[in-house]
């Protein structure tokens, strides 16, 4: 009660129901509007309560609505349109924008009007550093306070510089390889099931990534609704892989193609070439194919990326939800155009993540999932990997936590006084 935004528009009931509808609207369609595709309508009963309406009971709706697309704005001045927007920035958070450059900088300050409490760090400026040597060199002279994605190698020469030091927390982002199985070899389950036997992902981590990967059984991180831990992931067996292409009809093996990118995540050029070299032990021939991320993408939607393809989900409101419906439901398959982006659909899994949707007993639900992942476990309908571990590097003045969730907030951090 009684929050500004930083142009002086009130934070009420109006602005929430203007700011829930917008990516909804076919006039200002967010990206990802599927994931909110249940709501309806939001009725305002007073200036600080809405009642929002839904096509479907939805157990996820509280934490969806902390996801992208839902942050509060102010109507009138999002209503000026995208050439506003994507300039300006007007929220009732912890700093206001000074300036804007983008792929270079971007320099906030505190409000000091803040509801939550004026920020103790008083000026931000994130700076753009695409190079990983060079936010290394950065972080040493001093030149930055906290630098993402430090290399697993440099751990210990940052801990030791007397200037910073290394924080690691395993993040909810997953890397993992959709695999096309609606082609041979791959439309065999136990194909698919030999190539996640072979493919070692935890040596791959231990040697790869000095152990900075948490290993799941599927895509599902840890920290979502849903998760069960009493599913182990695929161990490495090469024999177990062979025997299992020899029943599939391959007793010599198979030739396939690992399609990977280079640069979004530490070390995702050289964990694919590893594990390509592994999956050779058990008769898995990996032909690899190193594209930019966007050719990738191009390539994907004509179907010209045959075998194993580089991806990566982020679970940003923690539930089970959603992973399972926008990465392999066939409601997505069918608004990707059925391409290779999103290519797996099964029709049995289906039912079972739509009947979670919906299901608001809590137990019932969790148990929904447990099944939902033991069915796309035993389908291997991707290369099951691991959850990133983020590596920052710190400046030894700066008092932080990382977060789980990606998400860096200078307003979480202080001064060493």
């Amino acid at each position: 009660e009684g929050v500004k935004f930083h142009n002086g528009e009130p934070f009420n009931a109006e602005a929430v129901r203007y700011s829930i509808l917008r990516p909804l609207s076919d006039e200002t369609p967010g990206d990802s509007r599927s994931t909110y595709a249940v709501i309806e309508d939001v009725e305002i009963i007073d200036d600080y309560t809405v009642n929002i309406k839904t096509s479907r009971p939805d157990p996820a709706l509280l934490a969806r609505l902390t996801g992208f697309h839902m942050t509060i704005v102010a109507p009138k001045w999002a209503s000026q349109g995208p050439e506003v927007v994507s300039r300006e920035a007007n929220g009732t958070g912890p700093y206001r924008l000074v300036s804007w450059s983008p792929n270079e900088d971007l320099v906030l300050e505190a409000n000091e009007e803040y509801w939550g409490g004026p920020p103790a760090i008083k000026r931000v400026r994130l700076v753009t550093i695409t190079e990983q040597a060079t936010r290394v060199s950065a972080l040493r002279a001093g030149d930055v306070h906290v630098a993402k994605d430090m290399p697993p190698e440099e751990i210990e020469s940052i801990n030791a510089s007397g200037r910073a030091r290394a924080l690691r927390v395993v993040s909810n982002r997953v890397p993992f390889y959709f695999i096309t199985i609606e082609v041979e070899p791959y439309n065999d389950k136990r194909v698919r099931q030999a190539i996640n036997y072979a493919a070692n992902v935890q040596g791959v981590i231990d040697a790869i990534l000095l152990g900075n990967g948490y290993r799941i059984a599927t895509v599902l991180p840890i920290w979502a609704f849903g998760y069960d831990p009493t599913l182990e992931p695929y161990p490495h067996d090469p024999e177990k892989a062979k025997q299992l292409l020899a029943e599939a009809g391959y007793p010599n093996g198979i030739d396939i193609k690992i399609w990977y990118i280079q640069g979004r995540y530490p070390k995702d050029k050289e964990v694919a070439e590893a594990m390509a070299q592994e999956m050779a032990k058990a008769n898995i021939r990996c032909t690899p194919e190193l594209r930019e991320a966007a050719t990738l993408t191009e390539m994907q939607k004509k179907k010209e990326t045959p075998g194993l393809v580089f991806a990566s989900w982020g679970n940003w409101f923690f539930d089970a939800d959603n992973t399972f419906f926008p990465l392999f439901s066939c409601a997505q398959a069918k608004d990707y155009n059925f391409d290779w982006r999103r290519p797996y659909c099964n029709e049995e899994f289906d039912k079972i993540i739509q009947d979670a949707r919906v299901e608001m007993d809590v137990d019932k639900r969790r148990q929904l999932y447990a099944e939902a992942q033991r069915f796309l476990y035993d389908d291997a309908g991707a290369l099951f990997m691991y959850q990133l571990v983020d590596i920052y590097g710190v400046n030894n003045w700066v008092l932080w936590e990382p977060r789980h969730d990606e998400m860096i907030w200078a307003h979480e951090m202080k001064w060493n006084e």
